[in-house]
């Protein structure tokens, strides 16, 4: 995207993380989001970005308790490919807010 790496060069980012529904609530998000900051860390970087659906409520809550932060330039339209279950594979979009964590 552009626009994130314009206002994040070179910060690493965390893409599409998602632990699904009866998966979650135990804990497994969490150890997700360490280990990436654990790898971050371990290459050099200071900063980690990921991005959250701007309706996903939930998921922005958990990022923001563990530490992360808008990143104040607005949301960001996040696009990926997805298999859907006849086998097609398909572009998805999503208006996603960027957050960020100094480690």
């Amino acid at each position: 995207m552009p626009k994130v790496r314009r206002y994040l060069p070179g910060v690493p980012q965390l893409d599409h993380l998602e632990v699904v529904g009866p998966l979650q609530r135990r804990g497994i998000g969490t150890a997700l989001i360490r280990a990436g900051e654990d790898t971050t860390r371990r290459l050099g970087d200071e900063r980690l970005a990921l991005g959250v659906g701007v309706a996903n409520v939930e998921a922005r809550r958990l990022h923001e308790r563990l530490g992360y932060v808008d990143w104040g330039h607005g949301p960001v339209v996040g696009t990926w490919r997805a298999v859907r279950d006849d086998g097609i594979a398909v572009a998805v979009s999503q208006l996603i807010d960027m957050l960020v964590k100094d480690l």
